[in-house]
């Protein structure tokens, strides 16, 4: 039961910090410079606010399974 529990806590929690630590990159580096589309552009802000979105989902997840597993 440890090892179940080692995942869906731990290892959502982890998983949620690789994937706001990628939108976190992706949202750092936006800039409309000279060459810039406006495809690329919104690309870009929508593939950053999904990657926000997985994290929280990930890290309420993580919470969730805690309290379950806690009872």
């Amino acid at each position: 039961m440890e090892n179940k529990f080692s995942w869906y806590v731990h290892g959502l929690w982890i998983l949620g910090a690789v994937f706001m630590f990628l939108a976190a990159m992706i949202a750092g580096n936006i800039e409309w410079v000279e060459g810039t589309t406006i495809w690329s552009y919104w690309l870009a802000i929508l593939i950053s606010f999904a990657l926000f979105l997985i994290a929280g989902v990930c890290w309420i997840s993580s919470a969730a399974n805690s309290i379950k597993e806690e009872r």
